[in-house]
């Protein structure tokens, strides 16, 4: 399995909307570029958007909780469905070095969202994990 890193220069802020904003939040969306993550659950939204974007929509939440200087770690391959443990060895790699991650998954693509000042310690521990070849158990089914 050969795997490369994106490792975009954007800044990105984790939000936690509450719930009853979902069509604002939704409205909001139709005018962000870029990368946005938005997942719903049964007590809040959490938006995922450039610093710079979220600057911009958080006069409208004041309400939110936030995260920021989060660096995003995409891993450029797709992977299949069938894949078992992928985001077990990646989370199992950061973990042992102390790093604190927040998954994030599309039909296509995995990626990490890790804080900026532990970004190149996640970076080597990702590569590491790579070169040592931990991937090469991975089931398919």
């Amino acid at each position: 399995m050969s795997i490369s890193l994106s490792l975009p220069e954007t800044r990105f802020a984790v939000a936690s909307i509450p719930l009853e904003h979902y069509g604002e939040v939704i409205a909001c969306l139709r005018e962000v570029e870029g990368f946005v993550s938005m997942t719903r659950d049964k007590d809040e939204i959490t938006l995922i958007v450039a610093e710079e974007v979220w600057r911009e929509l958080a006069p409208r939440f004041p309400d939110a909780k936030t995260q920021g200087q989060r660096r995003l770690i995409r891993f450029d391959t797709v992977l299949d469905f069938s894949v078992v443990g992928f985001i077990a060895e990646i989370s199992h790699a950061l973990a042992e070095a102390d790093i604190s991650i927040l998954s994030i998954s599309t039909y296509s693509t995995d990626a990490v969202l890790v804080h900026e000042s532990r970004f190149e310690a996640a970076v080597a521990a990702i590569k590491q994990a790579l070169v040592t070849l931990r991937f090469t158990h991975l089931a398919q089914h």
